[in-house]
């Protein structure tokens, strides 16, 4: 019984300490790079020039998903260095071509952790302007070295592979209620004429007046540059009511935000599945729509291309510019 009892007390003791000892969870295997895409754990993805906000598939967050920019990460997995590490990748183009499909932003062949950090990126301009909404213009990434001595490449993870969808965008355009009220979605310009310019102005907007409880109200709207001029040659563009409604739970302050993840989701498919007939708000049938700041529109041009329109600021009682985002095909 005695030797039983001094067994159960050197388990006891055993069992207390085990307890007490913090485990180690710091990473024990070697310092490497890598590319990084931690939300899909696939070093692949579909971009292309948006509206929208940061990407949801493991970009830069400094670097968003706004009009042609975008970003690759690449990451020290390992020990933060009180040097830069310099890493060096290659570029293998698929079906891309450099410098019309795509362009590197800053040095080209290398990017640079900084001392005491863990990440960088390859930033790129998204350039691809296909007419065919299919046409994915595709280029790889391999990371082929750093300048450290004891950082090495992640086998594993050394390779990126990107595609990019045909698309335009334009952040922050203008447009007052008189002068300057046209906007051309193939070179993002405004003009004061519909019709007469460099590019065929596509997208209008105007003031009319609407009774508002009982009140005449002077209220923005989006309308068709041959309707608003009266000019048979202009663009007959078309609306859609407004798309991405957000919930009544959603508070006044975060409708900006919530506008940008809804926008960040969307992709030359997805635009190109716009419809053009029938009675669902999303269809682009409408010759003009009232506007909703932070609201979102679909529209297809006289020419036939399809984007959205999410406007950021409307005129204060009546008065000074409409701010719009345009995603356009080209």
């Amino acid at each position: 019984m005695k030797t039983k009892n001094i067994l159960y007390i050197l388990l006891s003791v055993a069992l207390l300490s085990s307890c007490g000892k913090e485990r180690d969870l710091t990473y024990q295997g070697a310092d490497v790079v890598e590319f990084s895409n931690p939300i899909t754990n696939v070093n692949s993805k579909v971009a292309g020039q948006s509206i929208g906000g940061t990407s949801v598939l493991g970009d830069n967050p400094n670097i968003p998903i706004r009009g042609d920019r975008d970003s690759v990460i690449v990451q020290l997995v390992g020990r933060q260095r009180n040097e830069s590490i310099t890493v060096s990748y290659s570029i293998t183009p698929g079906t891309a071509v450099e410098g019309t499909d795509f362009e590197i932003i800053g040095t080209r062949g290398s990017v640079v952790i900084p001392a005491n950090q863990s990440a960088t990126a390859i930033k790129l301009r998204l350039l691809n302007s296909s007419v065919t909404p299919a046409n994915l213009a595709t280029v790889s990434f391999r990371i082929t070295g750093t300048s450290v001595g004891d950082v090495g490449v992640n086998e594993n993870y050394k390779n990126f592979a990107l595609s990019i969808f045909p698309m335009k965008a334009y952040l922050d355009r203008i447009l007052s209620a008189g002068q300057g009220n046209y906007l051309a979605t193939q070179n993002g310009l405004v003009y004061a004429n519909a019709t007469g310019n460099a590019a065929a102005a596509d997208i209008a907007v105007t003031l009319v007046s609407r009774t508002v409880n009982g009140v005449a109200t002077m209220v923005p709207v989006l309308i068709s540059p041959r309707t608003l001029s009266g000019n048979a040659a202009a663009s007959a563009t078309t609306y859609s009511s407004r798309v991405f409604i957000p919930a009544s739970t959603v508070p006044a302050y975060l409708l900006g935000s919530w506008a940008t993840g809804q926008l960040g989701a969307v992709t030359a498919a997805s635009i190109n599945a716009i419809p053009t007939t029938g009675a669902t708000a999303a269809a682009v049938v409408n010759d003009s729509v009232d506007l909703v700041e932070n609201g979102i529109y679909g529209f297809r041009t006289g020419a036939g291309k399809k984007g959205y329109i999410r406007v950021k600021k409307l005129p204060v009682a009546g008065a000074g510019a409409i701010t719009i985002d345009v995603m356009a095909q080209p």
